[in-house]
């Protein structure tokens, strides 16, 4: 489904990062057997021919079309997605579409992760109850936010509790790590993560002006996507 946000001959960049990763794995997919093959081609503007040596032009012919069918499956996918989320949540399709389209850096494979885990999860990335994070490697995950995660603990017909732990020893004045317990009726023991804060603790602003307040963040977030999510 195509948004009415749409411009004709709009970059994309999402496809373009696609087809430069179908690229790479096609040089994969040519056979040993195809190199040294000739592919005669003709030159329709002048009708003169044009024989190539090697698999230059094997593995143009043979990924092209790939790459083409690859970028318009993720594409209907997506769009398939929002329109199914758009309906569970109750949010204008044209609003999600909008929004969608500002994720520019974020890959399909991510941006159809996030749509289906709406569904699933009943949250609004409009409402900053979901969004996305990169990590250092460059490799992107959806994350479920603090607002996410509290609406999805008070709605839990098992949601019984949780309890915060922290660890007496410091590093810099601070606590070396923090746990996270949470307790559902229909078990017998809670579920408890334990997140340190030299393995998770950030660089930006709100780390330096509030490292105790995000580590327990952490240690929520994590929690949640066991015992919950």
């Amino acid at each position: 489904m195509k948004s009415t946000l749409e411009r004709p001959n709009k970059s994309n960049k999402r496809s373009q990062a696609l087809k430069s990763l179908l690229e790479k794995q096609g040089i994969e997919q040519i056979t040993e057997d195809l190199i040294g093959e000739a592919v005669e081609t003709s030159n329709l503007k002048n009708s003169t021919k044009v024989v190539t040596f090697g698999t230059e032009a094997i593995y143009k012919a043979h990924t092209q079309t790939n790459i083409t069918q690859s970028i318009e499956l993720f594409n209907g996918l997506i769009g398939k997605e929002l329109a199914k989320a758009a309906s569970e949540l109750d949010i204008d399709v044209v609003e999600l579409q909008a929004w969608v389209d500002l994720q520019i850096e974020v890959p399909a494979k991510t941006m159809l992760t996030l749509l289906r885990m709406m569904q699933s999860l009943h949250l609004d990335p409009l409402s900053e109850e979901m969004g996305f994070t990169q990590y250092e490697d460059g490799q992107w995950q959806v994350f479920i936010t603090i607002e996410g995660c509290s609406k999805l603990l008070n709605q839990h017909p098992q949601f019984n509790g949780l309890h915060f732990t922290q660890a007496d020893t410091l590093v810099d004045g601070l606590p070396e790590w923090i746990e996270c317990s949470i307790y559902r009726k229909d078990r017998e023991v809670p579920t408890t993560v334990r997140e340190y804060l030299a393995e998770v603790k950030g660089e930006n602003e709100i780390w330096k002006k509030m490292p105790r307040r995000m580590l327990r963040h952490r240690a929520l977030q994590q929690c949640v996507r066991l015992a919950i999510a």
